[in-house]
């Protein structure tokens, strides 16, 4: 039981990352379009909110990790 919750747990995690690095993503693009000049700024705010992204990633897999060994 605790290995279904744990995969449940990464798989939704997952999910929301793949969909938040997508719009994340989609709105700078977006951005760029409308501002060209701004690409450096634009760039650097995309990387930084990826970082943070990925992180609730790895969060996600500490706290599968933890469920498993419960």
């Amino acid at each position: 039981m605790n290995a279904i919750g744990a995969g449940l747990s990464i798989a939704l995690a997952a999910l929301g990352v793949s969909l938040s690095l997508a719009l994340v993503y989609y709105k700078t693009l977006d951005s760029i379009t409308r501002q060209p000049e701004m690409v450096g700024v634009f760039r650097v705010l995309m990387f930084i909110g990826f970082a943070f992204i990925e992180a609730i990633a790895l969060y996600a897999l500490v706290v599968s990790f933890s469920i498993i060994n419960s």
